[in-house]
């Protein structure tokens, strides 16, 4: 079945909503995306007809069926993602819960307690590591920057060493967009024994990790990045998941409890279920599942195709503008383009109002700040970019649109 443009946009109700009566274009994307029919009938569909708990807590029909759903999403999120197995999959709150579950349970030793991660790391990507560093328990280092928002990559590979018991870095930086050869990052981390995590929440939208290819040991994304409630999921080898420490206890978490002595005793499961303590969030898993059912519809490789040709025609357009500035590599194949005002007495938190109340015909939805990304843009002499990114649904108009309410507002 083809899924074409139109049907594409047809499948996502809020792209039909009228705000003050205006057009909503919406390319914030790479924050959330909108949420397609598929995904809103199946979350309706578990409020109104289950309600109830999985985790096999209770026999009845309602918790069977509810567990069903979401074994049926961890499944698709391992295929989704190139896991060997669905008892892989941890699901988490989103990526920021999959690094700190990560850093909080990881086996660092005395010997082996430095962790590395980029500039271009999402806060979330670092702050956790950085909390473990107060409990003594790591020693974090931040490597890789180069002037002009690039990536030294041979500086960054340098670093990891006989010390480095974990490497953290993005697939694709959430500021530039730009990727990371994971590839080379990857055997070099392993060469000493190191571990390495991925965030993949700025990638999967489009691109298809595979991490049995890639030999990632973890790695995390994001379904509201492709159209799903908020919800993570952690993927984690089998192997390092049965060193990986407590984090979440409670319901669900093991297998039998014995008390001796007056001293209780658990018996911990040995896959995902140690880290999914209590009641889970069973819409979001159940949703995580239909937004994959959907991109897989639509189709990845199309869906990829369209969201970078449609970013590097934005590019193109604000090369042309002398008044901004596109940041980092061009044509890197990414669903984002950022960028910046050269007067730096331009705020973009004006143009952002300008966007919402100024247009008398469109309501224009982007990302004006530094992205919970401070780092590198205090690195690159900045404190704020536009961020414009783009998802399945967006067209040539919506480009357009933006450009033209840039231009615009620089008229003033």
């Amino acid at each position: 079945m083809s899924y074409g443009i139109r049907r594409v946009r047809a499948e996502f109700p809020a792209l039909s909503r009228k705000i003050n009566g205006k057009r909503l274009v919406y390319m914030d994307n790479a924050c959330s995306a909108l949420k397609p029919r598929a995904v809103i009938e199946a979350v309706d569909a578990y409020m109104t007809e289950l309600g109830g708990c999985g985790g096999g807590r209770s026999g009845h029909f309602i918790s069977s069926e509810t567990e069903a759903l979401c074994f049926a999403a961890r499944r698709k999120t391992a295929e989704f993602i190139g896991a060997q197995s669905p008892s892989e999959i941890i699901f988490t709150g989103n990526t920021t819960a999959a690094v700190n579950l990560v850093a909080s349970a990881f086996p660092f030793t005395p010997d082996k307690s430095e962790v590395l991660v980029t500039p271009f790391d999402h806060h979330s990507g670092m702050l956790p590591f950085v909390e473990q560093e107060k409990r003594g328990r790591v020693k974090p280092k931040i490597e890789g920057f180069a002037e002009n928002w690039r990536f030294d990559e041979d500086r960054f590979l340098a670093c990891i060493g006989p010390r480095t018991a974990l490497v953290s870095f993005p697939l694709a930086s959430n500021v530039t967009g730009q990727p990371f050869a994971a590839g080379k990052i990857i055997s070099r981390a392993h060469k000493y024994g190191a571990a390495v995590l991925c965030d993949a929440a700025q990638y999967v939208a489009g691109h298809s990790p595979d991490v049995s290819s890639s030999g990632a040991d973890m790695l995390a994304f994001s379904g509201h990045k492709i159209g799903s409630l908020p919800v993570g999921a952690l993927y984690c080898s089998s192997g390092l998941m049965a060193e990986l420490g407590m984090y979440n206890t409670g319901g669900g978490t093991v297998s039998d409890v014995h008390v001796r002595g007056g001293r209780v005793s658990p018996e911990y499961f040995g896959d995902y279920r140690r880290f999914e303590a209590g009641i889970q969030n069973y819409p979001g898993i159940i949703s995580l599942g239909a937004a994959i059912d959907f991109i897989n519809a639509v189709g990845r490789k199309e869906s990829w195709n369209r969201v970078t040709g449609l970013a590097a025609l934005c590019r193109k357009e604000l090369e042309k503008i002398p008044e901004v500035l596109p940041v980092g590599p061009p044509d890197c194949g990414s669903a984002i383009v950022s960028f910046l005002f050269r007067d730096r007495n331009i705020c973009a938190q004006d143009f952002n109002i300008f966007l919402n109340s100024g247009l008398p015909r469109s309501v224009i939805c982007v990302r004006c700040g530094n992205h919970c990304a401070v780092p590198v843009h205090r690195l690159n002499g900045v404190s704020e970019t536009v961020r414009v990114s783009f998802f399945v649904y967006n067209t040539e108009e919506d480009v357009s649109c933006f450009v033209s309410a840039l231009k615009k507002f620089l008229r003033r």
